[in-house]
């Protein structure tokens, strides 16, 4: 008895179902990427945006400090005031909108003594000069390597003893706005906003 075999013709695929399958692994892959893009660009607006408030708060808190330390030395040396409140340099009543300061503004003296730069916040600015450069790794207003990073201080004078202190970043290469309004996180900027007052022992 003989066996017959039957052979079965495996048949390949056409050319349009290698053109579909290659049209639907592309739009899979196209899908996947521009996921993966918008959520790294997500992440780095997430990071920028933390920096900035950090920044922000950083520019309040160095001007609380100049006041502090300046109310501090006042009182300690004979009690009179040396324009001890009026430290930013701009007259009471006032505003000022193009200020900047940083870390770094003042110098320790032989008497381990802080002195400020003149004025320690400098004000009627060129708009190029608010660029943060990062120096050993810190952020700082002096030389350095530019960073995206702008900050910018708006001083407003409520009266002789308030001071109503704004501290605005932006990044993106884009200068701050001088109105809180303006500034947004869709349009790459966070503020910062304290009330200092006129306080010490001293008359």
């Amino acid at each position: 008895m003989m066996i017959k075999f039957d052979y079965k013709k495996n048949k390949g695929f056409s050319i349009g179902e290698v053109i579909l399958s290659v049209f639907i692994l592309g739009v899979t892959m196209l899908t996947i990427l521009s996921l993966y893009s918008q959520g790294l660009r997500s992440f780095q607006d997430e990071r920028d945006s933390v920096i900035a408030a950090m920044l922000a708060q950083e520019g309040v808190e160095l001007a609380r400090n100049i006041r502090d330390n300046n109310w501090a030395k006042r009182d300690a040396v004979d009690d009179t005031d040396p324009g001890a409140f009026d430290l930013f340099d701009v007259s009471s009543g006032g505003a000022e909108n193009d200020c900047r300061v940083s870390y770094d503004s003042y110098t320790i003296n032989a008497d381990n003594e802080i002195e400020y730069d003149n004025p320690a916040i400098s004000c009627d600015v060129a708009s190029s000069d608010y660029v943060l450069n990062i120096s050993g790794n810190f952020y700082t207003h002096r030389s350095g390597t530019p960073t995206k990073f702008r900050r910018k201080l708006v001083l407003d004078y409520l009266d002789i003893e308030n001071l109503i202190v704004k501290s605005f970043v932006s990044w993106d290469n884009a200068n701050p706005p001088d109105n809180i309004s303006e500034c947004t996180v869709e349009s790459k900027c966070v503020f910062s906003q304290t009330t200092l007052t006129e306080w010490g022992t001293g008359t």
